[in-house]
């Protein structure tokens, strides 16, 4: 499988293909973290994992103020590749950038996004309410707090920790990212009707999200979004295998539909 970098962004495949899917990492994680996910999927589609700032040729980028100037920062690149079918998945704070970014597209676009996977998050609703708008990042979590963080998860190796300049960098991607949770602002919903099947994946180990508030979800999608439950913690879905063949087998159903959108009556038509 061909791995090119465009624009800082990594494109997996061939972009002539009839589907894509476009891929948004987790807090602190890289666009490569998604390669798992990418490898896994059908022939007959193109995947594009987007890189936030501060990482690979992004890396000189002027840091975002908040988590609506990331949406802008993204959306040129997720519209352009967004130019046809495509199913779109998000782990963690990239799957709160994945529902902004489809809201934020024109109702022209919309209609190419067959479905939506928005994984390992809060609800829209409940981020919000936490959202405290620090003016910078680090002032809600020290950078130590975040280096005991990033051990307690358990997605990092063991040598991570045995670098402190390695260990610097990766506190600071995670404080970073996580400033766009803290500043977060909740995006309208697109109007119901768009024919864009919504689904929330979560890790049975993930002590953040319960039950009622993967049920929260419901209040911020234009359709009621399906529920599935995987083993494994905050990072179950790009280190376990079955949410992989979950998306291979989602991707597949679309690719069998024919990659296509289903015809739309004209304006006015009976």
């Amino acid at each position: 499988m061909r791995i090119t970098t465009v624009d800082g962004h990594l494109l997996i495949g061939d972009p002539r293909l009839p589907l894509r899917v476009l891929l948004l990492h987790d807090a602190g994680a890289t666009a490569l973290s998604m390669l798992p996910l990418a490898r896994a999927l059908p022939a007959g589609c193109a995947a594009v994992a987007f890189e936030l700032d501060g990482r690979g040729e992004l890396a000189d980028a002027p840091p975002v103020r908040c988590f609506d100037d990331a949406v802008k920062r993204l959306l040129p690149a997720f519209r352009s590749w967004g130019d046809r079918p495509a199913v779109v998945v998000g782990h963690g704070v990239g799957a709160l950038l994945a529902h902004a970014l489809v809201a934020a597209l024109p109702h022209g676009q919309g209609h190419h996004i067959r479905d939506v996977v928005l994984a390992g998050s809060r609800s829209p609703a409940t981020t919000a309410r936490l959202a405290s708008h620090p003016r910078a990042p680090f002032l809600t979590r020290t950078r130590e707090e975040l280096a005991a963080e990033l051990r307690r998860d358990g997605g990092c190796p063991a040598e991570l920790f045995d670098y402190p300049h390695l260990l610097d960098y990766a506190v600071t991607m995670l404080g970073r990212d996580l400033h766009l949770l803290d500043t977060y602002r909740e995006p309208a919903a697109p109007p119901p009707g768009g024919g864009t099947d919504y689904h929330v994946w979560s890790g049975r180990g993930d002590g953040s999200l319960s039950p009622a508030e993967l049920e929260r979800w419901r209040l911020s999608t234009p359709s009621p979004p399906k529920p599935r439950d995987f083993a494994g913690g905050h990072g179950f879905l790009c280190q376990e295998r079955p949410p992989a063949a979950a998306l291979h087998e989602l991707v597949a159903g679309r690719l069998a539909e024919g990659a296509g959108v289903p015809p739309r009556p004209q304006r006015g038509a009976a």
